[in-house]
Parts: structure tokens; sequence; C-alpha cells
């Protein structure tokens, strides 16, 4: 199986571009906050996948890994986002909705980040 790239390097550069388009083009709309928010759940995202390298290292760093740890710190970290992102989308609606398509569009690129070029080695074995 091929290697999984661990780098967040072109996941943020694409965010940002993405992130900047979004704000320019809800401002010219007259929905700015909306890019600002968009914004606000793409950062969310990065920082939930920071959040999983170093939850990651830190568990596996144990001599004996457990999964109950694993399962805590997953569960914890996954309803503090939630938790953040339903704050902010609920008091800023409508406009709040643009911090859950920031953290959807994020969600997008993570995967496309790390499935391309899974399936570029799995072609290139066979």
């Amino acid at each position: 199986m091929p290697a999984v790239p661990l780098s967040l390097r072109r996941p943020l550069i694409i965010g940002g571009a993405i992130g900047t388009l979004a704000l320019i083009a809800s401002a010219l709309l007259g929905h700015w906050l909306f890019g600002v928010l968009f914004i606000a759940g793409l950062a969310l995202g990065l920082l939930n996948v920071k959040l999983v390298q170093s939850a990651v290292a830190r568990v596996t760093a144990d001599d004996h890994p457990s999964k109950q740890k694993m399962a805590y710190s997953s569960a914890s970290r996954l309803f503090i986002i939630t938790a953040i992102a339903l704050v902010i989308g609920f008091l800023l609606a409508p406009e709040g909705i643009g911090i859950f398509a920031g953290l959807a569009v994020f969600q997008v690129v993570l995967v496309l980040n790390t499935t391309v070029p899974v399936l570029k080695g799995l072609r290139q074995q066979s």
C-alpha cells in the first residue's frame, strides 16, 4: 500500500485559495460575513487535523496504545469543534452557514489530498 501524505501544506494552500475566492465572491454579493465564516470553517478543519495528528502521536507513543484513549480523544475533539461551529452558526445566522460550508470544503480537500496520491501509487503498482 502506498504511503499516505501527512503534510498539510497542500491542503493549507488549496484551502487558502478557496477561502480567498469565497471571501471575494461573498463580498461582491454583499455577504462578506459568510466569506469570513467560511474561512473560519476552513481553519477549524485544519485545527481538527492538527489535533488528530497530535492525539495519534500521543497515544501511539505509549508502550501499549489504548483504543479507549483514542476514542475519548476523538469524541471530545469532535464535540468541541461541533459545539464551536454550532454556536457560531446559530448566533450569526443566516451567514453563519459559512462556517459549516468551510468545514465541509476542508474535509473534501483533505480527502482528495490523501486519496489522489494513494490512487496514483496503486496505479503505478499494477
